[in-house]
């Protein structure tokens, strides 16, 4: 399949929309694994402030404010690019709050972009090629924006503190709305399994929602299966799953929760025929170390297998 997208002369977008360190890289990471990091560019919508930090903090305003982004030129911009031709990106540095000069970019076959608003405008979404919303609990979302700012930023837990309730308001009224338009909405909770209510911190295990558009058909046919000697056998490890269909916004959607930690066994099969199908050989989902899958590892893997199904459409149109 790499062969075939560096063959078909366009450019794929996946737009993964959600509120600042709202796991959205992590969730896209199964698809770089899938398809190569040499198939797959990605850029933050960070980049389109329209304000530095100082400008914003003036005016009163946050970055969630589409008033604050330049939506109109990344919808240019990814034009531009889905004919494959170079743009010179914006670029905001987060250690300073302040903007770089601008770089060449050129993306390769697939595009990730990440942001706040990627689904916001009729522009942009014309733009998409598959819209992804990444929809944390409110307790894990601001953990991990602590967790992400603090460490890796190096801003002071009590200005991120405030800032995430300044912000609150605005994600409701700008953000949170774009799952309407995504054609997959991941949402993530707290484990429900042996962990007690009161407990802040229960880890690194959720409880993942992933709910799709009803797929008329896949890319071919997969196995998930349960491996019981296998489950039997772990010391410690529980885990539940469960399906629906449903109304989602108007659109018939499927939901599977997954929550807890599951063996391999579970999804190696899966994973072996995506892999196959993509031409690829690296482990697309998270593991929890030895023979477990994150609940966040099996979301990457059935968004792979989604964005298999949508390149295939993508290439036999080319």
């Amino acid at each position: 399949m790499a062969e075939r997208l560096k063959g078909s002369g366009r450019v794929f977008v996946v737009a993964v929309a959600g509120d600042s360190g709202s796991g959205k890289t992590t969730l896209s990471r199964g698809i770089r694994r899938l398809l190569g990091e040499e198939a797959v560019s990605t850029f933050s919508m960070d980049d389109y402030h329209s304000l530095d930090r100082e400008e914003r903090r003036v005016r009163g305003m946050t970055p969630l404010n589409p008033e604050a982004n330049r939506l109109d030129l990344l919808a240019e911009h990814l034009r531009s690019l889905r004919l494959g031709e170079t743009i010179a990106k914006p670029v905001y540095d987060h250690s300073v709050g302040e903007f770089r000069e601008p770089v060449p970019f050129r993306s390769g076959p697939v595009l990730i972009l990440e942001g706040l608003h990627p689904l916001y405008t009729q522009k942009l979404r014309r733009e998409v090629d598959f819209g992804i919303f990444v929809d944390p609990s409110r307790a894990v979302k601001r953990r991990w924006k602590i967790r992400r700012d603090c460490g890796d930023r190096g801003y002071q837990r009590d200005l991120v503190m405030a800032e995430i309730l300044a912000r609150e308001p605005d994600y409701k009224l700008y953000v949170d709305v774009q799952k309407v338009y995504a054609e997959a909405v991941v949402k993530i909770d707290d484990t429900r399994l042996g962990a007690p209510s009161f407990l802040e911190d229960p880890g690194e295990r959720y409880s993942v929602r992933l709910i799709q558009e009803v797929l008329e058909a896949g890319p071919s046919a997969v196995d998930l299966k349960i491996d019981l000697s296998a489950l039997f056998s772990l010391p410690d490890g529980e885990f539940s799953i469960s399906f629906q269909r449903d109304d989602y916004y108007g659109k018939r959607v499927s939901v599977l929760t997954v929550d807890g930690e599951l063996h391999r066994s579970m999804v190696e099969g899966v994973e072996a025929k995506l892999k196959s199908l993509a031409g690829s050989t690296a482990p697309i989902c998270d593991r929890a170390g030895g023979d477990r899958v994150t609940s966040t590892g099996m979301a990457q893997l059935l968004l792979s297998w989604r964005l298999l199904e949508k390149l295939q459409l993508h290439l036999d149109k080319a």
